[in-house]
């Protein structure tokens, strides 16, 4: 019986943060629509989003989970911000969002020039720039999330793995689209 109790309440928990995620993602299409016309041109970037989408989804989920593990093994003083933690996450995680990102965008490229994609230095500079700005603010967000979100799911009593998880990989989804959305709208 209580395993059937522990399984209840995981899905209790996981179905609004499941519905309340899928929301989130399926706005970001939304964004990608208002630029269709410059996307289906520049064949780089139709690459590069789902690698990014999935890259920043992945580290999502580490940050969250690595998070966790911290707050249920009390590993956490005050000030946050200076705590083991968070100088991890910031010297580790974001490095190699960053080397991930820019091996992603370099990947997109060479792809679409192998597609037949005319490439120039503007545009090559032009994608990588989206794929750094775009990981970096979204890992920056998704740290906030995590560790803010995080705290206010524990003291709730709830398991922040289920509640942050998915809402970190919808915040990926969401916020690669809109911000590439942006980012080529602004730089094309």
């Amino acid at each position: 019986m209580k395993k059937e109790s522990i399984k209840l309440k995981i899905i209790k928990e996981s179905v609004k943060v499941l519905i309340f995620a899928s929301i989130l993602s399926s706005i970001g299409g939304l964004g990608l629509e208002s630029i269709k016309d410059k996307i289906f041109v520049i064949l780089p970037i139709i690459v590069l989003l789902p690698a990014l989408n999935d890259m920043i989804g992945d580290l999502g989920i580490i940050i969250t989970s690595k998070f966790t593990t911290a707050l249920y093994l009390k590993k956490f003083k005050r000030p946050f911000l200076k705590s083991h933690f968070v100088r991890h996450i910031i010297n580790q995680i974001l490095p190699i969002g960053t080397m991930a990102s820019i091996y992603i965008a370099l990947l997109a490229l060479f792809i679409s020039m192998f597609k037949g994609f005319q490439l120039n230095l503007m545009i090559f500079l032009k994608v990588i720039s989206i794929s750094l700005i775009t990981t970096l603010t979204l890992i920056s967000f998704i740290i906030i999330i995590a560790i803010l979100g995080g705290f206010y799911v524990y003291h709730k009593k709830q398991d922040p793995d289920d509640v942050l998880i998915p809402i970190t990989t919808a915040i990926a989804d969401l916020g690669a689209m809109l911000m590439l959305a942006f980012l080529v709208s602004v730089l094309f």
